[in-house]
């Protein structure tokens, strides 16, 4: 069934799987490395901006909803050429029929981080979203609240925790736009998915988030 449905859902249909061949390699390994650098116990502001740059975002205006609410929360990396693409064939569930980013993403990819583009892309319908559907490429890693409480990890796309920490409120929000609402629907949207296989992934690797403390690195082998 899970099969079928990815097939249905667009041009990618190796995608969310093994290949997913829109995605630009050394950009995402570069973005997964640099995400396990970031260190989520620093208020919240902080914690946002270096997460935008270890995705390989410039920090600007148009990034400034980037990890900052309960959708905008997968570091894509896509190949030069996938960065036009738009959701007029992978037709993801909840998104615009358009959402044409483009010209985003060539404006505030950084070059440091290799070829092709990066962008925050929206998780909705995970993991049959516009990272894997869209673009076709796996993110490099994925904000999630565990449980939408106060606990932040970094995941990759196997459920492997790159990072993880309770950013500070620090008189605002986390994040910033919807606060404990905007991180309840973030883990709504994993613990509803269809797919059994990553929501098992992100409920496992959440619990051992909260098992093993702040600054956990934890690879799913372990669990």
């Amino acid at each position: 069934m899970i099969a079928a449905a990815a097939t249905v859902l667009g041009v990618y249909p190796d995608c969310p799987g093994a290949s997913c061949t829109g995605t630009a390699w050394d950009r995402h390994y570069a973005a997964r490395e640099a995400a396990r650098s970031v260190d989520l116990n620093r208020p919240w502001p902080e914690v946002r901006k270096a997460l935008v740059s270890a995705c390989g975002l410039q920090v600007q205006e148009s990034t400034s909803h980037c990890f900052n609410d309960f959708n905008h929360v997968d570091c894509c990396t896509m190949q030069s050429e996938q960065t036009q693409k738009t959701n007029e064939e992978s037709k993801v569930v909840g998104m615009h029929s358009v959402n044409f980013l483009g010209d985003h993403i060539v404006d505030a990819s950084l070059k440091s981080h290799g070829d092709g583009g990066s962008w925050c892309t929206c998780h909705l319908s995970a993991p049959h979203d516009v990272c894997h559907k869209q673009f076709g490429a796996r993110p490099a890693f994925k904000l999630v609240f565990c449980h939408g409480g106060g606990q932040a990890a970094l995941m990759d796309d196997d459920g492997n925790i790159l990072a993880s920490g309770k950013p500070l409120p620090e008189g605002g929000t986390v994040p910033e736009y919807g606060g404990e609402r905007a991180r309840k629907q973030l883990w709504g949207v994993l613990v509803k998915s269809k797919n059994e296989t990553m929501t098992s992934r992100w409920l496992r690797s959440c619990d051992a988030a909260t098992a093993f403390g702040d600054g956990a690195t934890i690879y799913r082998d372990e669990l």
